[in-house]
């Protein structure tokens, strides 16, 4: 930034002596192109200062908001993660992580992870709109200074940038061992992990 000022004033002296030289120059044919090529300094450092700071916001616009987006999508699998499975193993923790990761890579589920974990479907037989994960649905309180809370972030971080050896492949369902759901029975077991069993 300092170095593209420092060229700008260099260019604004250089360009002030060429148009004393061109003003002696055109001296004798008139004022008009004098007040023509006075004008091209400022049209010049102005379309260079306009291009350049143009390119730098949309530089760093587009990074905020790419970081924005990944700390987002991070911080909604954490959630997922510590309020699903905060009491699980560490290897339960990475396979609800992956259960997550897997439905934002299938055609039938959102295209982000925030989405994904907060997607609701119409249950026909409730009549009513249904969490897929069922916190979302509740005001559950997030501890975000606790060891839980951090390991839930540690989980999301390794899972989101895919530095795992996944646990349940292909998996996109799973339920707690205490409730037998109407659609087990349709789905393939993957993996009994803890006190939840994997379904793809």
């Amino acid at each position: 930034m300092l170095r593209s000022l420092y060229y700008d004033v260099r260019g604004w002296f250089v360009l002030r002596r060429r148009r004393l030289a061109m003003y002696w120059a055109l001296r004798d044919r008139g004022d008009a192109p004098f007040f023509a090529f006075l004008s091209l300094p400022f049209v010049a450092v102005g379309l260079i200062v306009y291009f350049a700071y143009a390119a730098r916001s949309t530089y760093d616009g587009s990074q905020i908001d790419a970081g924005k987006l990944r700390a987002r999508e991070i911080r909604c699998l954490a959630e997922n993660i510590y309020f699903e499975a905060r009491g699980e193993t560490l290897k339960g923790q990475y396979a609800v992580a992956e259960v997550t990761m897997n439905r934002l890579a299938s055609p039938y589920f959102p295209d982000t992870i925030c989405e994904v974990v907060h997607d609701t479907r119409w249950d026909r037989s409730r009549r009513q709109l249904v969490a897929h994960f069922s916190w979302t649905a509740l005001k559950l309180r997030l501890e975000s200074g606790s060891p839980a809370w951090k390991q839930a972030m540690d989980v999301a971080t390794t899972v989101y940038h895919g530095y795992y050896e996944p646990v349940v492949p292909d998996a996109l369902f799973y339920h707690a061992t205490s409730v037998n759901p109407y659609w087990a029975s349709s789905k393939k077991v993957v993996a009994r992990i803890g006190n939840h069993i994997f379904y793809r």
